[in-house]
């Protein structure tokens, strides 16, 4: 690797001007594309071209400057005697950002396609406490990029090893104690059977969505005329298709949601490598957006292991490793981090890697039958019944049949969520199971609680029961409706042990 001195402020490399144009480009795009679309289909032929090619040149030129700017005016380097890592930034509005060695969480290496054209990385620094990237380094070349990985988790000796035997020519490797390392791929078939088996709801609603926007725009562009493109889509539809068809559609649909989900599953995890080295796991995928991340064992806050009934008879299983600040709802990137597609034994070695300990699933709860019951009135009679009450006055008979398997779906939906939903303890690990197509469990130890809160809403007081909420820095975990003694029992117990023990996991 080459001697770089991080001391001294670095600029980003000349190539990846490219790469800072393009983000500029992306905010401008959505600025200008209405304008330019509406001058196209608007304009008259005379002075469409002309108006088009001018706003285009000024536009380039504009994000030509500004990029330009932005390189000038980036800066990064370290400072060695106060163990900071800082970025400067901004030609009008400066700004300095420092972050302590101590406080960092990790450092990502990630590249997307055109990093690859170009053989350069991006560098995301993350810490605790913060529910956003602090520091990103946009376009460096590769020896810079592992340098500045190497500098500011050197203060972990088995990742400092671990970076040294990676960045290095194997004919040069000269470290004794090398690292005992574990090596796990996920196979392409895998990466298969977890696309075709995850994710459709999720999918189908990306679809609905798009399609309702395209049909906007569509009826943005008619208002003068006063078309109604909705009308003239069900009258189309009315006249064209027949209810023999409705099935053929319907597997077309689904055919489309299971392409689309095996090829986001392969372009996303393509190449999903994990080194596993003394309770750290370095990770690496992607096909053209590469993405490189470290999990410490003792950061991680929750671990969630999902399994629907295709994955089951595949053999496969969805994990995901959720550090500080990293549930869902933030908008930090790598820190929740997916491993798709492992089997049984990746699993548990995995596991093995992560807590150390064998989980066993005992001493467990389950919420109250009444819960299931207020749910399958709300969420399912209740619903049924309004659908029935307008069908029956504003629709033709056949939609009033409808509401039967509305009604069965919502009330089987209940009744496999209530069943599913359980709640384990043991000495070292608390498990919530939950769901109801992909059941997941939710794993954490007693230690990593930071604040956990009990309460009774009023109508349970006379019935002994109870809801707990367990906080921990990467999200919490939540179980209402059980019975009240067993839970304070449990919350008593978990307090005591965390002033008793006083583990470190930071």
């Amino acid at each position: 690797m080459l001697q770089i001195d991080l001391n001294q402020p670095q600029r980003q490399s000349k190539k990846g001007l490219a790469i800072i144009f393009f983000n500029v480009v992306k905010p401008f795009v959505k600025s200008f594309l209405p304008i330019v679309l509406i001058l196209f289909f608007r304009d008259d032929e005379s002075s469409k071209f002309f108006k088009i090619s001018l706003i285009l040149g000024s536009a380039f030129l504009l994000i030509s400057i500004l990029s330009v700017l932005n390189f000038l005016y980036f800066k990064f380097y370290i400072n060695s005697d106060s163990n900071e890592f800082i970025i400067e930034k901004g030609w009008l509005n400066k700004s300095k950002t420092v972050v302590k060695f101590d406080k960092i969480q990790q450092v990502n290496l990630n590249q997307n396609f055109l990093h690859k054209l170009l053989n350069l990385y991006s560098v995301e620094v993350e810490t605790a406490g913060s529910s956003k990237t602090e520091g990103k380094i946009y376009a460096v070349s590769g020896d810079v990029a592992h340098v500045l990985k190497l500098k500011l988790l050197e203060k972990d000796k088995t990742i400092n090893e671990y970076l040294q035997i990676d960045s290095n020519p194997i004919e040069n490797q000269t470290i004794v104690n090398q690292p005992k390392k574990k090596f796990i791929e996920i196979s392409l078939s895998s990466l298969v059977k977890v696309g075709i088996t995850r994710n459709y709801l999720q999918t189908f609603s990306l679809l609905f969505v798009i399609l309702i926007q395209v049909v906007e725009k569509i009826q943005d562009y008619y208002r003068d005329e006063e078309i109604n493109v909705y009308s003239q889509f069900g009258d189309y539809a009315e006249k064209n298709i027949s209810f023999m068809l409705l099935p053929f559609f319907i597997v077309g649909i689904f055919l489309l949601v299971l392409i689309i989900n095996l090829v986001r599953t392969l372009l996303k995890y393509y190449n999903y490598k994990i080194d596993v080295v003394n309770r750290k796991l370095f990770i690496s995928y992607g096909l053209f957006e590469t993405k490189n991340t470290i999990i410490k064992s003792q950061r991680v806050q929750i671990l969630k292991i999902t399994q629907n009934y295709f994955q089951k008879l595949l053999n496969v299983l969805m994990l995901k490793i959720l550090q500080t600040d990293s549930d869902e709802n933030t908008s930090k990137k790598g820190i929740g981090i997916d491993i798709p597609g492992v089997n049984k034994s990746e699993k548990e070695a995995i596991v093995d890697q992560i807590f150390k300990k064998e989980i066993q699933l005992e001493n467990g709860i389950k919420p109250s039958i009444r819960k299931f019951v207020v749910h399958f009135i709300w969420f399912s009679i209740f619903p049924s019944m309004v659908y029935f009450g307008i069908a029956w006055f504003q629709f033709e008979e056949i939609y009033i049949f409808l509401t039967i398997p509305m009604f069965l779906v919502t009330a089987l939906y209940q009744w496999i969520t209530y069943k599913n939903a359980f709640f384990y303890f043991t000495e070292h690990f608390i498990v919530q199971k939950s769901g109801f197509w992909d059941v997941t469990y939710s794993i954490i130890e007693p230690h990593k609680i930071q604040k956990i809160k009990t309460y009774q809403r009023i109508w349970h007081l006379n019935l002994n029961l109870g809801s707990v909420v367990l906080y921990t820095a990467g999200g919490f975990l939540s179980f209402s409706i059980a019975d009240e003694v067993e839970i304070r029992n449990r919350v008593n117990f978990w307090l005591y042990n965390i002033e008793k023990q006083n583990l470190n996991w930071m």
